[in-house]
């Protein structure tokens, strides 16, 4: 009988599992580890997931795992396991190669860095990420927008395949009572980071010209630019806005399932996941037509063309009538959504991993 495969998958950003990376790996790891017998009686693959001690066990008992303390990731690739191909999560990883794997795949979310650091920051970062590409053997992007971005930067020439990202249904996670007292009807509704890149100022601004609507602004308020905007809020006494901070995973799919319309102005994104998040409940959505956002939102999703406060303000009214006057427009967002899940994600990688390895199918 031929020796199994060993596909080692670094999912330590599950520390973190609502955000960003951290719930790509959690959602990958799960699904892929419900379909280890399936993978080891097909194909003869064998899965093995790096994780922090603490999570030994967190993707059942068909799968393998590599225990690792956080101060010993710097060691990791040496660690001594003979594996045929290293999936590195995301472009960020800490964990840049396995020294004794055969084959890596990197999956890229994005080179915000381009945009977001100036001089000695960016060329370290651009170093940085070149060295990651230097190790790697195959890519896969979470959108075309990420994938053009990349190879137009960095000229990047290896194999490759676009893999959206799969969006979790918070639709039945709602609970009313969750949803804090003092929240008016009909309220607009933003989350995100709360970084530059998301453009928060701008939506704080474009409330002037919207006396009749609210806005909730839910994130990580620690950052000098949240706390800049809280500033603004309270130095112009802007009664409009109200502020929550680290919400749950419950409170979010309640605030998406009570608000009016969600917007997302953002400068930078890779995939864009808030704004599948709303309409997954049907909800409008309003975007930036910057970056993968009109890629991601496509063409039921409403976009800023001008992002000033006023003429944005004046498009959020103008479409939100639009929808309101169209009663099968829900059904048309939540269908749109329906492109983004995680089953369809983890059998196009399940898919590339065959292929990768030289497996038929």
């Amino acid at each position: 009988m031929p020796s199994l495969k060993k596909i080692v998958i670094d999912s330590y950003p599950i520390t973190t599992p609502y955000v960003g990376v951290g719930e790509f790996c959690r959602q990958i790891g799960k699904r892929l580890s419900e379909r280890a017998f399936e993978l080891r009686s097909q194909y003869g693959i064998e899965l093995y997931f790096i994780l922090p001690p603490q999570f030994k066990g967190y993707f059942g008992n068909n799968v393998h795992y590599i225990c690792m303390p956080a101060l010993l990731r710097g060691i990791a690739p040496f660690y001594p396991i003979k594996a045929d191909l290293f999936h590195i999560p995301y472009q960020y990883n800490k964990i840049k190669n396995l020294y004794f794997a055969k084959k890596q795949l990197l999956t890229i979310h994005d080179i915000n860095f381009i945009y977001e650091k100036k001089n000695e920051e960016l060329k370290k970062a651009i170093n940085k990420f070149k060295g990651k590409i230097n190790k790697t053997d195959y890519i896969s992007y979470i959108s075309e927008f990420a994938c053009k971005d990349t190879e137009e930067h960095f000229n990047v020439k290896l194999p490759k395949k676009i893999i959206y990202n799969g969006v979790t249904d918070l639709s039945n996670s709602f609970q009313e009572e969750t949803l804090p007292s003092n929240l008016p009807k009909n309220f607009l509704f933003h989350i995100s980071s709360l970084l530059p890149k998301k453009n928060v100022h701008l939506l704080v601004k474009m409330m002037k010209y919207l006396p009749d609507y609210n806005l909730v602004i839910a994130g990580n308020w620690n950052s000098n630019y949240a706390k800049n905007i809280k500033r603004e809020i309270s130095d112009n006494r802007i009664n409009n806005i109200y502020i929550l901070s680290n919400v749950t995973e419950s409170e979010k799919a309640t605030l998406y399932k009570f608000c009016k319309a969600f917007l997302f102005p953002s400068l930078c994104e890779g995939f864009g996941l808030p704004p599948i998040e709303a309409m997954k409940f049907g909800k409008p959505v309003f975007l930036s037509k910057l970056t993968s956002l009109p890629e991601i939102g496509g063409n039921e999703a409403f976009y800023w063309e001008d992002l000033s406060p006023q003429k944005m303000a004046e498009v959020l009214k103008d479409k939100l009538a639009l929808y309101d006057a169209s009663s099968d427009y829900p059904e048309r967002l939540i269908k749109s959504a329906s492109r983004f899940n995680w089953d369809n994600c983890v059998d196009q990688y399940i898919k590339y991993y065959l292929e990768i390895l030289g497996i038929e199918e």
